[in-house]
């Protein structure tokens, strides 16, 4: 016997099964982000970089505009922070592509750092499979960090052709799952 709950959840589930044509364009717009990602992969790490640039500005123009609110705590670290993030913002959009390798080297080093520690707490660590794995994880972490502060321009592609493929098996499955949906809908 069927509860209300399992009921209403039934509905819902069928509600959303009718809305496949939304999840398959989901699921194409995905695998095309994809594919412009595999063909032009400097350029589209251009564009997020110069979206970065524009983002900072106007969060810099939000903070500098809310330090004059009387609802503002501190009206200085307000305006500061506006002000650098303004500055940051035209950093970013006057040097675009040196903008990516300069994120590129900090995450080596957020990857050689944290890699690290992993080693570092798995010898700690009393589960012997666990520790085994954690080494290996954290060995791999500081292995990928080295490459990017070493070569941070190519390496960035290859993370971009990595992403790249990933938007288009990840879109893949977004539109099988719609086509699951449909089925769904229709019986």
């Amino acid at each position: 016997m069927e509860t209300v709950n399992e009921t209403e959840a039934g509905y819902a589930g069928l509600a959303f099964a009718r809305e496949w044509p939304a999840v398959l364009f989901l699921g194409i717009l995905t695998i095309g982000l994809g594919i412009l990602v595999l063909v032009w992969p400097s350029q589209t790490l251009t564009v997020l970089s110069i979206l970065l640039g524009i983002q900072l500005l106007f969060f810099g123009l939000f903070r500098l505009i809310s330090s004059f609110s009387s609802d503002t705590q501190s009206r200085g670290f307000a305006g500061f922070i506006g002000i650098v993030g303004m500055i940051g913002g035209i950093i970013v959009l006057r040097n675009p592509i040196e903008t990516v390798v300069v994120l590129a080297t900090i995450l080596g080093v957020v990857w050689i750092i944290t890699g690290s520690i992993d080693v570092i707490e798995a010898f700690g660590s009393k589960a012997e499979g666990s520790r085994v794995l954690a080494i290996l994880g954290g060995l791999l972490s500081v292995g990928a960090g080295v490459l990017i502060v070493a070569w941070p321009a190519p390496t960035i592609t290859v993370v971009a052709w990595i992403a790249g493929l990933y938007l288009v098996i990840f879109g893949l499955f977004i539109s099988a799952s719609a086509f699951s949906l449909k089925h769904l809908a229709d019986t």
